[in-house]
């Protein structure tokens, strides 16, 4: 069934430490739509079509234990403190839809919006590089057409091991909240080569791979278009 495209008007998240915000935010209007940022600090929302959080380290990754030393690596604890997590929250309730990638994912992960946990690669060591992966479950944004494709997605991250319990892992393949797997090559050691989860309403997605800077991006919009129009 041929759905017809309109305008989306896209919200990007932005924290201190963000730099994939740019490449989002291009990925986005290279398709023809309006997209913004949207700084941490605020507290409501306008009206979107679609919210992201992009890639990057917000905050540095770090959680400080004093205010100008002594701090551990825990991606997105100091994220989910910031003013707009009340906002995003309160969009994830109105059924809004949200895409987590990489860094956005482990916030979402964090915040508690999307299941499971998110650690540290088992290579102990930060991996850029292409990776073979399967749309698999109920597929990115519902969109039917793209299940069983593969795609070379790139990933860079030294944080993008997925960890859910084994019950949990098998509520989630059930229910088709797993949408992407790693194939030829598990980058970080992710339970069952998850590469990508949504919540069970379908809503909130997040991916450690980079669909927006890779060469099948076209892929991944047009699913989101269609997931738009249709709700």
């Amino acid at each position: 069934m041929k759905v017809n495209k309109r305008k989306l008007r896209v919200g990007i998240v932005r924290f201190p430490g963000s730099n994939c915000d740019f490449d989002t935010l291009n990925f986005f209007k290279k398709a023809k739509h309006s997209a913004e940022f949207v700084w941490y600090r605020e507290i409501k929302l306008p009206q979107y079509d679609l919210l992201v959080l992009p890639g990057g380290f917000a905050f540095g990754d770090r959680l400080y234990t004093r205010a100008t030393e002594h701090y551990r690596i825990d991606p997105g604890a100091l994220a989910v403190r910031s003013p707009v997590l009340k906002a995003i929250r309160q969009a994830a309730r109105s059924g809004l839809p949200i895409l987590g990638i990489c860094n956005g994912f482990q916030i979402l992960v964090k915040a508690g919006l999307l299941p499971g946990k998110i650690l540290r690669n088992n290579s102990k060591k930060f991996f850029c590089d292409y990776a073979a992966c399967k749309v698999v479950g109920g597929s990115f944004f519902r969109d039917k057409s793209m299940q069983e494709k593969s795609f070379t997605i790139p990933v860079a991250h030294g944080y993008g091991k997925y960890v859910v319990s084994k019950n949990e892992r098998g509520k989630l393949e059930r229910s088709g909240q797993v949408f992407l797997k790693y194939t030829k090559f598990n980058p970080n050691g992710s339970v069952a080569n998850i590469a990508g989860v949504s919540n069970p309403q379908g809503t909130i997605f997040g991916m450690m791979p980079h669909p927006e800077r890779s060469s099948d991006a076209r892929y991944f919009m047009r699913a989101i278009e269609k997931y738009v129009a249709k709700n």
